[in-house]
């Protein structure tokens, strides 16, 4: 199978990798590592789309996407299904793996690589025998856990000094399910490797996000401007644009993180 790969950062190269060991073609859309190939170029005999681009750049990639064609969201920065309601085929990647771990192509401790997919497509193009996927029919579920996920990763940053670490990721897991069930998506999905241990994580301080996080406890009074793409970021700033996105009254976590990184970044 023709694979187009749209992004072509760490993660979407690991994933890319994946497909190459089970035997597809793959090509890659990156106007910053690759500038002199074009868009039209890469899909133009796709017979599969990976979204690995920033949530931010989807306006300008998706509008120029065939409908027809399978198209797999693996960006973590979505809240909305509205900019993917044009496409026959469409689903979500997510899961507990750094892309490093993946290029490695070794589990560590032995114990394999989870990802989860809503498409038997996904587990076509990247189940290897180091990576096992996952198979729910949540799109939805998939899709905002991989974005919650950054916003609470900032919040741990902000917060694991307060709260002790089992006790912030056991009130961030309730509140996904939460924001979940509110959404139309279903709350088991938070127990996948795309929900509980994407979590973890990304709640520890080799993450982005939880580093933003962190500067903003230490810095409590200042304006603080993120350094390279920090997704939880996206997620909060885009959460005006996307007013299906339903957040529950009440959540302890969220209504804090969200708050406090408008005021740190605006």
């Amino acid at each position: 199978m023709k694979v187009s790969f749209l992004g072509a950062g760490l993660y979407g190269e690991a994933l890319g990798k994946l497909a190459e060991l089970n035997e597809h073609e793959v090509k890659y859309y990156d106007p910053y590592r690759f500038p002199d190939i074009k868009l039209k170029d890469v899909i133009s005999e796709a017979e599969a789309i990976v979204y690995v681009a920033p949530a931010e750049a989807y306006q300008e990639l998706l509008s120029e996407l065939p409908a027809e064609i399978p198209l797999i969201l693996a960006s973590k920065g979505f809240v909305s299904m509205k900019p993917f309601a044009r496409f026959r085929d469409f689903s979500a990647l997510g899961g507990a793996a750094f892309a490093e771990d993946i290029m490695e192509m070794k589990p560590k401790n032995g114990l394999p690589i989870f990802l989860t997919a809503s498409s038997p497509l996904a587990a076509e193009l990247f189940t290897t025998d180091f990576v096992t996927i996952e198979y729910t029919k949540d799109t939805k579920g998939v899709m905002l856990l991989g974005a919650l996920k950054n916003v609470y990763a900032i919040g741990a940053g902000m917060m694991m000094d307060s709260k002790r670490p089992e006790e912030y990721l056991s009130l961030a897991y309730q509140e996904m399910r939460e924001i979940l069930e509110a959404n139309g998506g279903n709350a088991e999905t938070a127990g996948l490797s795309c929900g509980v241990p994407d979590l973890i994580i990304s709640c520890t301080p080799d993450g982005r996000n939880y580093r933003f996080g962190l500067e903003i406890r230490r810095h409590p009074r200042s304006q603080i401007e993120p350094v390279g793409t920090v997704e939880g970021v996206t997620v909060i700033s885009s959460l005006k644009k996307f007013p299906d996105f339903k957040i529950p009254e009440g959540l302890e976590l969220f209504d804090k993180i969200v708050k406090k990184v408008k005021n740190a970044t605006r």
